[in-house]
């Protein structure tokens, strides 16, 4: 009890972002419950929107790979609501969108969702080549 009560303790010393370092990895260890778990706490702290918005894609995984799919979609509209805090502003979540449609027999919405990320991306694409190309004159 006392060893539970300590870990309790520790994680309660720890950011939202230290945490989201946790979460990320008992996701790659398949440990999705305990992902979960640890996304949940992360919300408590009241994160930063870039750690919320990665919060609520690997959410989504965790709930995709427990096949609980309902859940997953709606924590992957989370992150997209939030799309411009993502790295990748949103292409990873359209994408696992449409891996959790196709899961579940839909591939209409499947494709919709793949073809939003592609949209994305190719916007990504555009204005990552003007930003070095204004950078490589300026320099």
């Amino acid at each position: 009890m006392y060893k539970l009560m300590e870990k309790e303790r520790k994680e309660e010393e720890k950011t939202a972002e230290d945490l989201l370092i946790i979460g990320e990895e008992y996701l790659a260890e398949a440990k999705y419950e305990e992902a979960i778990e640890v996304y949940k706490e992360i919300v408590k702290k009241e994160p930063i929107l870039p750690t919320m918005a990665k919060v609520c894609n690997d959410c989504g995984v965790a709930y995709a790979s427990l096949e609980q799919y309902e859940m997953a979609i709606g924590f992957f509209n989370a992150a997209l609501n939030l799309r411009e805090y993502l790295m990748d502003e949103g292409i990873s979540a359209c994408y696992n969108i449409g891996q959790v449609y196709r899961a579940m027999g839909d591939e209409e919405k499947a494709e919709e969702y793949f073809k939003r990320g592609e949209r994305i991306q190719q916007a990504h694409k555009r204005r990552n080549e003007e930003a070095q190309r204004i950078f490589s004159s300026e320099v």
